[in-house]
């Protein structure tokens, strides 16, 4: 698996997320669990390098739709 650490927290945890992106490798996270600094994806390491932040899209149960978040690490 690998870990995507943020540089601050996410508003909330992987249950509702509906999707995190990779930017600017626009790579969607699969599998996604874990947060809110820290997330566990399926993605492999070289598909998310490079990647300096993360768009995330949370699910209709949170107010703010979207929230884009730095990354301080990606490690396999």
């Amino acid at each position: 698996m690998t870990t995507v650490t943020l540089v601050q927290a996410a508003a909330h945890d992987a249950n509702y997320i509906h999707l995190m992106t990779a930017m600017p490798n626009n790579v969607p996270l699969t599998h996604l669990a874990g947060g809110a600094i820290q997330f566990s994806c399926s993605n492999p390491l070289p598909a998310l390098m490079g990647a300096r932040s993360v768009r995330i899209t949370y699910n209709a149960a949170v107010p703010q739709p979207t929230h884009d978040i730095q990354i301080s690490s990606v490690q396999a």
